[in-house]
């Protein structure tokens, strides 16, 4: 059984895939893969410097990833560009992943902030959504990423709003309470999900 998890920025995606990494669950992070090629894979830093020019990287060919946020949270059509460059390559990669697991008839999760918006939902078998209220978004995006209350209404709408994802899930793990509650709930949806799977 694969569970993609997705869900809202700010909401606990990262969370809940830790707090299953911590009980034994293997799961792929689909924000590393990007992480990694967009920082080893030639062709997709060549691909990127092409599109939106070389002053997103560092003399030492580093990509700066926090301008390159700044270009695309700014352009819906900037994001497309970027997203038509990386999805390909995070898909065949995860996919590669999946497949592997599918053979040793594993139980993963896969985190990925854009499954719905990327179609990467048929790898999955099960669609967890992480929800929040969109104050907690705001006031998460400022204490941990130190992002203005301006800049941070501005990534939440530039992704699906939160109730068109929640169309697509399995399970709605709302995140509104303390650190250790969300915990919890996730170890209990993670029960009951595996429960429930095995009954179809």
């Amino acid at each position: 059984m694969v569970v993609g998890v997705t869900g809202g920025i700010a909401c606990g995606k990262s969370e809940a895939g830790r707090t299953l990494e911590s009980a034994g669950v293997l799961v792929l992070d689909a924000d590393e893969v990007a992480h990694f090629v967009s920082k080893y894979e030639p062709d997709t830093c060549d691909a990127i410097a092409k599109s939106f020019g070389s002053t997103i990287f560092s003399p030492y060919g580093m990509l700066d990833r926090r301008a390159l946020a700044d270009i695309v949270f700014s352009s819906p059509a900037e994001r497309v560009k970027l997203e038509r460059i990386l999805h390909p390559r995070i898909k065949e990669i995860l996919g590669g992943n999946i497949k592997r697991a599918r053979k040793r008839k594993a139980s993963i999760a896969l985190v990925a902030p854009l499954l719905i918006e990327a179609n990467f939902q048929d790898m999955v078998d099960v669609i967890w959504v992480v929800s929040s209220e969109e104050r907690l978004q705001v006031k998460r995006l400022n204490e941990n990423y130190g992002l203005s209350e301006m800049d941070a209404y501005r990534r939440i709408s530039a992704q699906l709003p939160l109730r068109e994802k929640e169309a697509y899930a399995d399970y709605v793990l709302r995140n509104n309470g303390t650190l250790g509650e969300f915990q919890k709930l996730v170890i209990e949806t993670w029960e009951r999900t595996l429960r429930e799977y095995e009954k179809k």
